[in-house]
């Protein structure tokens, strides 16, 4: 009688562990058009970023302090990402006025994130979501499929290698505000890479924020 207690014991700590492994992997869409992107008024996960120096780190404690605008882009190989940067670049400091922070996040893995970082000589922080957690946890991530990716291997562009990993997954572009409760005030995403938004936009949408977001 033990004994068959025994086994059922082992029988739900099995179970329980293979539904915590499942719950730790990342969801991803089948294409971009299949994602289903945070809303305002969501409460942001609490994933891990890899910041340039290695070390994990909490999204929460980028927020805690000051409301944190999150870009998420395709990556350093990415030319429309990178004009967008730049364009970003040219409002980092109305940004910081506004009593804000910014920081970049894409699939690249460390090194490629830290060479593009220095490549482009961006002023604000990018962090690294190479297993698509973060990418994951926002809703942003889907499937490249594999006629686009020979199509990107023909232009010398190879996912793989970009990430560190196998899973093939990217972000549709997406910016959010998130403020220091973690809720999200803005969020603005769309499916077609190509579509990218205004930065002043953006920095309405900051303007427009409640004085409790703000900092003084």
């Amino acid at each position: 009688m033990r004994r068959l207690a025994f086994c059922g014991f082992l029988f739900l700590l099995c179970l329980l562990q293979s539904n915590w492994l499942r719950a730790q992997e990342p969801t991803i869409a089948d294409d971009a058009k299949a994602t289903q992107p945070l809303k305002v008024g969501a409460i942001v996960t609490d994933v891990e970023l890899t910041g340039l120096d290695g070390k994990a780190v909490k999204l929460s404690t980028l927020y805690r302090d000051k409301p944190l605008v999150l870009v998420f882009f395709r990556g350093g190989w990415c030319p429309i990402c990178t004009r967008h940067t730049q364009q970003l670049i040219k409002v980092y400091p109305e940004i910081q006025k506004l009593g804000a922070e910014m920081i970049g996040v894409s699939p690249d893995n460390l090194a490629n994130s830290e060479s593009n970082h220095n490549k482009s000589s961006v002023p604000f922080p990018f962090y690294s979501d190479a297993q698509v957690l973060a990418s994951s946890a926002f809703g942003l991530a889907f499937r490249v499929d594999a006629q686009t990716l020979s199509k990107y291997k023909g232009f010398g562009i190879d996912l793989e290698k970009a990430s560190g990993f196998q899973h093939h997954a990217l972000p549709i572009p997406a910016i959010y505000i998130v403020n220091q409760t973690g809720g999200v005030v803005f969020a603005h995403s769309n499916p077609d890479y190509r579509e990218r938004l205004d930065p002043q936009k953006l920095l309405d949408a900051l303007q427009k924020l409640p004085t409790s977001s703000k900092v003084p």
